[in-house]
């Protein structure tokens, strides 16, 4: 699992928090605001609640398999993008991200 600032080595992040499944926000680095990085702790740990109870619904109703266990996600805007896997996202600009890279060093595989 990458540091906080392994993660803002990352071309075009702003931004890397660590939280909690309850949206707690821990360590931070970067450009964030103090208020945005807790909203955006609280964001992730919903999300990841979100996706847990419809992956587990998908399951029990269709048997399919492949969705658990969660780890992480990504949004997309036109202008920034927010990566979260295993409690820690980072946030940054859109243009700049490098979404090949960020799942590498989320997944603790080497540059390729």
């Amino acid at each position: 699992m990458p540091t906080l600032d392994q993660l803002m080595s990352l071309p075009g992040v702003q931004g890397a928090i660590e939280f909690t499944d309850k949206g707690e926000l821990g360590a931070m680095r970067g450009s964030l605001e103090p208020d945005f990085a807790e909203i955006v702790a609280q964001m992730c740990a919903a999300n990841m609640a979100i996706y847990r109870m419809q992956a587990t619904g998908w399951f029990k109703h269709t048997g399919q398999q492949g969705f658990l266990p969660e780890r992480g996600f990504a949004f997309i805007s036109l202008d920034h993008v927010m990566m979260g896997v295993d409690n820690k996202a980072v946030i940054g600009q859109s243009v700049d991200f490098d979404y090949d890279r960020a799942f590498r060093l989320f997944n603790d595989q080497t540059e390729a």
